[in-house]
C-alpha cells in the first residue's frame, strides 16, 4: 500500500468546492487499494499553505505527494515544493500545466512529472513505489533521468470510479463539484489550453453516468449538478442518448443540471429535450462578435448560429450565460465594435455575461506559441508580477488587462475595460432583477 498526499496549491481567484481531476485521482488510487489523503490549498495563502501541507506531511508521512499544477499557481507549487524535506517522498507533478511543460517542475524540486490523464498513470506510479520497479515505461512520466513513451488518452471512461467515492475517504467534507459525463473537445480554438484531455472527443456510456446521478442524490442528497464537459453538446447521438436515460429514470424526476457548449455544438431541437431533462442553464463559448476574429480564432462559428442557439435556450426556458473574450491579437477598435454589437443584440436574451474575459495566453496554445516573443512574455507565469491577480472592485478592472500581455495601446485599452463594465453592468442589473423577484 502506498500512502498518497493529493495537493491542489494555491489559485488566483478561489474554488468553492473539492477539485474534480484531483478527486478523480483520488478514487483510483483507493479503488486500488492505497491511502490517500487530499489537500486543497486552492483558496489558501502562502503562508497557510506552507504551513498546512508542512502539517499535513509530518501527520500523514506519504510515499508520495502528487500535486495539480495549472499555469495560474505553477508558481505557488513550485515554492511550496522548495519548503518540502529531502526524504523518500517522491514529490510529482500533474495537470494542465505539466502536460504542456512537463520538463519545467523537474527544473523546480519535483522528482517526477506527468503528461496527460493521470488515473492510469498514477497507478503505474504506486505499483513501481510499492515493487522497487521501474517508471521509465510509464506514458506520458517524465523524470530527470529520462521518460516514457508519449501519453494517450483513457478510452474505456465507464472503467474510472466515480470521484465521489473519495469525498469522505481523503478527508473531504464534500463532494466534488459536478459531473465530467465526456472528455476532449473537437474544436481547435487558438486561445484554448485543454490539453490534459485532448481533442480526441470520448463519453462515458448513458447508464453509466445515470449510475452516477443517482448515487449523488441518493447518497449525497443532491438536486442539482453541473455538467462541466468542455464539449457537452458535440455528438448529438451521445447527447440524444443521455438525455433520453435520465428522463427514464423515475428517481431522477426534478434533478437539474447545466452544462457548457461552443454556441455552434447545439440546435434549438437539442436544448429542447435538454429543458425536459432537467438542463435549466447553459454556458454558450462565443468569444467574437467579429467574423474575421472568429476564423482567425478558429472558432468554427458564425454569429448568427450563436443568435439561434441562445434564442432557443432562452424559448426553452433556460438561463442563458454568454462567454466574449477581449484583446485578440490584431484586435482593434473596429472588430470590438462588432464584438459590443453582437452583445447588445444578444443582451435581451442574456441572463449573465461571463466575468472579465481579457485573453491570457497560456502556454501551448497556438496564440502563445505565436506571440510570446513579439509580445515579450515568454514563460509569464514564473513572473509574480504577471500572475493576474484576484479581481478588484472597479467593474472595469480584469487582472488580465492590467497585466497587458499584448501591450495594447492606451485608447484600445480603455475600450476593452468599457466592454468589462458594460458585461459586469448587465450582470448587475439581471442579478438586481432576480433577488426582487424571489
Amino acid at each position: 500500500m502506498v500512502r498518497a498526499l493529493l495537493v491542489l496549491p494555491p489559485l488566483p481567484q478561489p474554488m468553492n468546492a473539492p477539485y474534480l481531476g484531483q478527486q478523480y485521482v483520488a478514487a483510483a488510487l483507493l479503488s486500488a487499494g492505497h491511502a490517500v489523503r487530499c489537500l486543497d490549498l486552492a483558496n489558501a495563502r502562502a503562508p497557510v499553505a506552507r504551513t498546512r501541507l508542512a502539517e499535513e506531511v509530518r501527520r500523514f508521512r506519504p510515499d508520495l505527494i502528487g500535486m495539480t499544477l495549472f499555469t495560474y499557481n505553477a508558481l505557488a507549487g513550485y515554492r511550496l515544493a522548495e519548503m518540502l524535506p529531502d526524504g523518500d517522498t517522491i514529490l510529482i507533478a500533474g495537470g494542465p500545466h505539466p502536460t504542456v511543460l512537463p520538463e519545467e517542475p523537474l527544473s523546480h524540486g519535483f522528482d517526477l512529472s506527468l503528461s496527460g490523464e493521470g488515473e492510469h498513470a498514477i497507478l503505474a506510479v504506486a505499483e513501481a513505489l510499492e515493487t522497487g520497479g521501474s517508471f521509465d515505461a510509464i506514458p506520458g512520466l517524465h523524470a530527470r533521468t529520462g521518460h516514457g513513451p508519449p501519453h494517450g488518452t483513457i478510452e474505456d471512461l465507464d472503467a474510472l470510479p466515480f470521484p465521489h467515492v473519495a469525498a469522505k475517504a481523503t478527508g473531504e467534507d464534500a463532494v466534488a463539484g459536478g459531473v465530467v459525463t465526456s472528455r476532449g473537445c473537437p474544436a481547435r480554438c487558438t486561445f484554448c489550453a485543454n490539453y490534459v484531455t485532448g481533442r480526441a472527443y470520448r463519453w462515458r456510456s448513458p447508464e453509466n453516468v445515470v449510475a452516477e446521478l443517482l448515487t449523488l442524490r441518493r447518497k449525497f442528497g443532491l438536486t442539482h449538478v453541473p455538467f462541466w464537459d468542455d464539449a457537452f453538446t458535440a455528438r448529438r447521438p451521445r447527447l440524444e442518448a443521455l438525455c433520453d436515460a435520465i428522463l427514464a429514470e423515475p428517481d431522477l424526476a426534478g434533478m437539474t443540471w447545466t452544462c457548457i457548449t461552443p454556441g455552434n455544438m447545439v440546435l434549438p431541437k437539442d436544448l429542447e429535450r435538454m429543458r425536459r431533462a432537467g438542463c435549466v442553464a447553459i454556458n454558450f463559448g462565443i468569444e467574437s462578435g467579429d467574423r474575421g476574429i472568429l476564423r482567425a480564432i478558429r472558432k468554427g462559428q458564425t454569429p448568427e448560429r450563436v443568435i439561434a442557439a441562445v434564442q432557443a435556450a432562452k424559448a426553452a426556458g433556460m438561463t442563458t450565460i454568454v462567454n466574449f473574450m477581449f484583446g485578440f491579437p490584431d484586435e482593434g477598435p473596429e472588430e470590438l465594435a462588432n464584438t459590443r454589437a453582437l452583445m447588445a443584440q444578444l443582451a435581451p436574451m442574456t441572463d449573465f455575461f461571463n466575468n472579465f474575459g481579457v485573453l491570457v495566453p497560456f502556454p501551448g496554445t497556438a496564440i502563445y506559441d505565436r506571440y510570446h516573443l513579439e509580445y515579450g512574455f515568454t514563460d509569464w507565469w514564473l513572473d509574480p508580477s504577471r500572475i493576474p491577480a484576484a479581481p478588484g472592485t472597479d467593474l472595469g478592472c480584469d487582472p488580465a488587462l492590467e497585466r497587458n500581455f499584448f501591450n495594447y495601446a492606451p485608447q484600445l485599452k480603455a475600450e476593452i475595460a468599457d466592454l468589462v463594465r458594460w458585461k459586469a453592468r448587465h450582470n448587475a442589473t439581471w442579478e438586481s432583477r432576480n433577488v426582487k423577484s424571489g
